[in-house]
């Protein structure tokens, strides 16, 4: 299916974008390697920071930027505020001020506007919301929990409903939506295959 496809492209991407394959890279690709493997070991961190899912998961993987988010001056924030996103706009900058080449050219040397002001908006927004829940009770936080996957997933599905009708009214959405729901409330009852468990509570 599609989703799977997707998931599939996303955990090679991770696969490629980590640690491991910036460190070799740095320890013995050339001199010109070198600002690559730097820029695979940032996007490794990002990747780790925002998606922290279990709590014992960076004891497990022995990774610390895996571990949940117990307070609010965690130094996971500073690293995505000064360092990460510091990276990225020196990175356009440096983009910008080169000379000798067009507007189109230069597009192709950085991220694409939206990927850029969408990482922007998500570090800020992750920092805020976490700060937030930690200053109002909340013990810890797994960022994780925060992902959209499970929103695309939904309205992929009202989209495959749909099939070539992607403008339904009110009553439409409604019994797409009933639908989807009683499919939902139907596999609860069936005892799940694959990689997932139930807890019995």
């Amino acid at each position: 299916s599609l989703t799977s496809h997707s998931i599939m492209k996303v955990k090679l991407a991770a696969q490629v974008l980590s640690c491991t394959v910036g460190s070799v890279m740095e320890a013995y690709g050339p001199e010109e390697a070198q600002e690559t493997a730097r820029f695979i070991k940032l996007v490794d961190r990002f990747f780790d920071c925002l998606n922290v899912r279990h709590l014992d998961e960076a004891h497990r993987k022995r990774k610390p930027d895996l571990r949940a988010y117990t307070e609010v001056e965690d130094v996971r924030f500073a690293f995505l505020e000064t360092v990460f996103l510091q990276y990225l706009q020196d990175w356009k900058l440096s983009v910008d001020q080169r000379i000798g080449y067009t507007r189109l050219e230069k597009q192709k040397m950085f991220l694409t506007h939206q990927t850029y002001r969408g990482i922007i908006m998500t570090v800020k927004a992750f920092i805020a919301v976490t700060k937030y829940l930690l200053q109002n009770g909340v013990t810890y936080v797994l960022s994780n929990k925060f992902c959209q996957d499970p929103i695309e997933e939904h309205f992929g599905r009202h989209r495959w409903m749909g099939r070539t009708h992607d403008n339904p009214n009110i009553r439409q959405f409604g019994h797409q939506e009933n639908s989807i729901r009683m499919q939902r409330d139907l596999s609860l009852m069936i005892q799940p295959r694959g990689n997932v468990t139930r807890q019995q509570n």
